[in-house]
């Protein structure tokens, strides 16, 4: 079988309100998109009907914070696809507004008065999608679903609902643990390939730096070892917004593979087409986002979900006044007012940096004893090329598990790594500095498993 595997719509209703200064901020803080995530959705949802694939998952987040405007509008969008392809969803943290903040935008402010979906609901609302196509169904203790569906005599799709465990973060109650122990035995026993797929990661991508704490489930580790010894070997996921691929062996020796799916609604809006293999492995191409139409003009997808991903950067290089300084910090859900005491300090750096090009960058660290590895000869051959722009490419390179990705023989490698290490050279007892350029190494080359297309 074809299967297709998108996560993270986030769909938000313009209903909601697509101007102002609030909503500027909002959006401007953010990875992913909100006034066009219709757009991208439709224009999606036209390439997978358009596909050879039999079936289509979408692992969680569906709209942008639960709201009940958003989930009407995207429900309708399912239907429309479901004329085409089986589709099954598995909701998330979002689709019920965890955080109690929902919100739309009216001109400088922002407004909580915004009528939500709640968690036990969600199952009704969704029935069509996975719910009255399920073999067996298990609803948690928020009133969330997981459930099993059969898509030939030898596949089935683990379908888990992992929004709280029993001390209410991400994970599975012991309830819902004999459940799922039950599913995975019974797939094994009638020969059944079975495919696992949930919303927060079971191992940290990239770097426990950027997808650890609660980006993955609580415990994660006893939560992979649990299902690789029990027989799962596939995961699929989202969350994170990043493409990544790793493996997790358990101390039992038992593996699971797991695909991080990035976000559709933002870069690189991945659509992830996998083919079940006669061998049960699984052989995944990802695909993106080709085109979209916004305004009525048919526009490429990827440079517009770059430019949009990569100014989150640049405003922060932009800022010139304080007040903008901490507006912006705090769109980004960081203590703006606390950052803001430095800003004398913090001033003439972003300005710097806003400017700095890679010839004038390596000088400076030459002098510090910080260019290790990196020739002359090396930094003239970006010579001209802004310090930001190396920053927006690796952020971009993060989100979509290098695309392109960078050898370790090569100059532009060699001058990223060597930024990337000055923090560890600086505060040498700091652990978690040598952690960032582990990243930063992931980022560029893509890990041990290529991230765009490998069978597994």
């Amino acid at each position: 079988m074809k299967l297709t595997f998108i996560a993270d719509t986030h769909h938000y209703s313009k209903a909601l309100g697509t101007s102002g200064r609030a909503y500027e901020l909002r959006s401007g803080s953010d990875q992913k998109c909100l006034a066009e995530t219709g757009e991208i959705i439709d224009a999606a949802f036209k390439q997978i009907a358009e596909s050879d694939t039999d079936a289509v998952f979408i692992l969680g987040d569906v709209t942008n914070d639960g709201e009940m405007v958003s989930h009407i509008e995207f429900r309708e969008k399912l239907y429309e696809l479901k004329k085409s392809k089986p589709v099954y969803i598995i909701t998330a943290t979002h689709d019920w507004c965890c955080d109690g903040n929902p919100r739309r935008f009216d001109g400088d402010s922002a407004f909580n008065d915004v009528d939500v979906m709640k968690s036990e609901d969600l199952p009704e609302f969704y029935k069509d999608f996975g719910p009255n196509q399920a073999v067996d169904k298990y609803i948690t203790k928020i009133g969330t679903i997981c459930y099993t569906v059969q898509l030939n005599e030898k596949l089935r799709v683990l379908c888990l609902n992992d929004d709280k465990n029993d001390n209410d973060h991400a994970g599975f109650t012991k309830d819902c643990w004999q459940w799922i122990d039950r599913q995975i035995k019974q797939a094994n026993e009638d020969g059944c390939l079975i495919i696992g797929i949930e919303h927060h990661l079971l191992m940290p991508h990239i770097s426990s730096l950027i997808t650890g704490g609660s980006v993955c489930v609580e415990n994660r580790n006893y939560v992979a070892s649990r299902f690789a010894d029990a027989g799962l070997r596939y995961m699929f996921v989202g969350h994170s917004h990043i493409q990544a691929t790793d493996r997790f062996t358990s101390k039992n020796g038992h593996s699971i593979t797991e695909v991080n799916v990035g976000a559709l609604c933002g870069y690189p809006a991945p659509i992830v087409n996998v083919t079940v293999n006669e061998d049960n492995t699984l052989t995944y191409n990802v695909d993106h986002l080709k085109k979209l139409v916004l305004n009525g003009e048919e526009i490429e997808a990827l440079p517009f979900l770059a430019e949009h991903a990569t100014a989150l950067i640049n405003r922060i290089f932009e800022c010139r006044t304080k007040e903008t300084f901490e507006e912006r910090l705090t769109a980004l859900q960081l203590n703006g007012e606390k950052f803001g005491k430095y800003w004398s300090l913090v001033k003439p750096v972003i300005h710097k940096l806003d400017h700095m090009q890679t010839y004038e960058a390596y000088k400076f660290l030459k002098v510090l004893g910080f260019a290790k590895g990196v020739s002359k000869e090396d930094a003239k051959e970006f010579a001209d090329k802004p310090l930001k722009e190396f920053a927006g490419e690796v952020w971009l390179s993060v989100l979509d598990g290098a695309m392109n990705p960078k050898d370790e023989s090569s100059t532009y490698y060699r001058l990223v790594m060597s930024v990337a290490a000055v923090p560890s050279k600086v505060l040498k007892n700091n652990g978690s500095m040598k952690k960032l350029e582990e990243a930063a190494h992931y980022a560029l080359t893509g890990g041990d498993i290529n991230n765009q297309h490998a069978t597994i």
